[in-house]
């Protein structure tokens, strides 16, 4: 055999295990019959774990109050609040100057598909709440579904695509993201870039290429991590190929890669361009060595997991906050990759080789600058250390969020385990059963929480003023109290001086406004047309006044009084 014949030989064999490759995008009857199946088989799947929050779904928000207030401001804000002719500019925040909104964390095909739903089932508050919770949860089937094709492109069975579809979709993080962020637990799309980019490779196929690329596209429009992720995956695989066959990959698996990134970012320009023009160091927000996998997050039960109490403990310990620590592997999941790698070996040419190596590659981007235990830093380098000082690249500020490709990967092993048991006599099929529902439980949401939206009385001073164009501030201080703000915009529809965005793109009132001496801040309060001041008592938990701003008895002073309620005091300014 000549070079090139063994060149083309291992490039078509990057991926050997399957006896029959399929068509991933079939379009028999057959093949949609079983699309649809899967996808019912999972949303009920979806409809059981997530049963306590169906009963509001129209009057709660998915996750306790946090920065899932944020997503719905983003959802209303492509809906309703929005000027047609400048989606990325706006005055309803940081009024009023007001801010670019080209790094705001719009989950675009989430809520996008909200607007066009709204366009039939109508943009009332409940409505748009019960809309947005739809969105967020009909990722479980969509990436259930996804991973279930790419599985079975490795093992040709449907019991184990079920079980590896199980395992990528419900994981813990991607069920604790979806309570906090909507970008991040926008994970659909990335099974579905990995299958159709596996297929370009194997097949030398321009179609597929061009599918891959859509789906790193509407992967990156979800959450901008994904793009990087994506171009890492495609790295991982020359990586793969290198070590596997013991020379770097050459002709189409080779050009690959470059072109499927070259036309994502081609896709994705009018978005990238205004985004590296408008970047500054404000942008780049640190957290690369603190929102991190601990090297025993991977073992430890999530805040949510039915035996968390048995690792609170260390989530305590953990660097950032326990949503971005959380990585659980799963128990279960870990004894069946092992049994499995006992019972077919490690040799480079294994599934089980390819999986575990693509689960430490991105464990170790999960894990950060340096390596973490206990949520100390070893102080041992790791790749993203690298990364974080690249320019564009210092964005993705939460290494842990690679994690999703931990999962991808991790979903590839069970199966194929899970398919192995289904494959033999009828006590194997028993504990086949017995074993998809020990990893069910193993992932099952213990607690769920939920933050009802509802639109204070008070509010209807603000609503029901004849002017227009004045601001209103927000006090006390502080991120889910900013958060908070935004959907109480929802409601009153009037420009704010604060509230939260994703970066920090322009130098406002907010930042040069004093705190201490009331008599300046009023003054620069009626230049900037900031008629009213919301005044928040402490609840909840929430609240607490900042030892930065006066107090709030001098504000009372300073200021008149037009309405006093439960929920806030409203101050004039003028």
């Amino acid at each position: 055999m000549t070079t090139a014949e063994t060149a083309q030989t291992s490039s078509d064999s990057l991926i050997r295990w399957s006896e029959n490759i399929s068509e991933p995008a079939d379009i028999t009857r057959n093949a949609v019959v079983r699309f649809a199946a899967v996808f019912l088989f999972f949303s009920l799947a979806t409809l059981v774990i997530f049963l306590p929050n169906m009963a509001h779904l129209h009057s709660a928000l998915i996750g306790p109050p946090e920065d899932n207030m944020q997503d719905f401001w983003n959802t209303w804000y492509a809906v309703l609040g929005r000027d047609p002719h400048h989606f990325f500019t706006t005055k309803l925040l940081r009024f009023p100057e007001g801010t670019s909104l080209v790094y705001q964390s719009f989950a675009y095909p989430q809520v996008f598909a909200v607007v066009a739903l709204s366009r039939i089932f109508g943009s009332d508050l409940g409505t748009l709440i019960a809309l947005q919770n739809l969105t967020l949860l009909a990722s479980f089937p969509l990436a259930a579904v996804g991973s279930f094709y790419l599985v079975r492109h490795f093992v040709q069975s449907t019991f184990g695509g079920l079980v590896g579809g199980f395992v990528f979709a419900f994981n813990p993080s991607h069920i604790i993201h979806v309570m906090h962020h909507a970008h991040v637990s926008s994970i659909e799309f990335l099974p579905f870039f990995a299958l159709a980019y596996l297929a370009a490779v194997e097949r030398r196929s321009a179609r597929y290429l061009i599918a891959s690329a859509l789906f790193c596209a509407l992967s990156a429009l979800s959450c901008w991590y994904y793009l990087f992720y994506c171009a890492y995956f495609m790295g991982f695989q020359l990586l793969y190929a290198r070590v596997r066959d013991g020379r770097w990959p050459e002709g189409w698996p080779l050009a690959a890669p470059i072109i499927c990134a070259s036309l994502t970012i081609l896709i994705l320009s009018p978005l990238i361009v205004p985004m590296v023009l408008a970047a500054s160091p404000s942008v780049y927000n640190p957290g690369g060595n603190i929102f991190v996998a601990d090297l025993l997050g991977y073992i430890a039960f999530p805040p949510d997991h039915l035996l968390s109490g048995l690792s609170r403990g260390l989530y305590q310990t953990f660097a950032g906050n326990p949503w971005e620590a959380t990585v659980y592997l799963g128990l279960v999941n870990l004894a069946v990759l092992g049994w499995q790698c006992r019972r077919t070996g490690l040799e480079r040419h294994s599934l089980m080789f390819y999986v575990l190596f693509g689960m430490l590659a991105f464990a170790l981007l999960a894990s950060g600058e340096t390596l973490h235990i206990f949520g100390f830093s070893t102080y041992l380098p790791l790749p993203d250390a690298g990364l974080d000082r690249l320019p564009f690249f210092a964005n993705v500020r939460t290494p842990s969020r690679a994690i999703v490709f931990v999962y991808l990967f991790m979903s590839i092993g069970v199966g194929a385990a899970a398919a192995a048991i289904w494959q033999q006599h009828i006590k194997a099929k028993i504990a086949a059963l017995a074993l998809a529902a020990a990893i069910i439980v193993d992932f099952y949401p213990a607690t769920l929480a939920a933050t009802p939206v509802t639109c204070s009385p008070d509010l209807r001073v603000l609503a029901e003023d004849p002017q227009d164009n004045f601001g209103v501030l927000n006090f006390p201080w502080g991120y889910a109290e900013e958060n908070s703000y935004m959907l109480e915009q929802v409601c009153h529809h009037r420009s704010i001086v604060d509230g939260m965005t994703t970066r920090e793109m322009a130098d406002t009132l907010l930042y040069r406004l004093s705190l201490k001496d009331l008599a300046k801040q009023r003054e620069q309060l009626t230049a900037s047309h900031v008629k009213y001041i919301l005044l928040h008592p402490e609840q909840a938990g929430h609240y607490h006044w900042n030892k930065e701003i006066a107090p709030a008895a001098e504000f009372l002073k300073t200021y008149r009084t037009v309405y006093s309620g439960r929920d806030m005091t409203i101050l004039r300014v003028y």
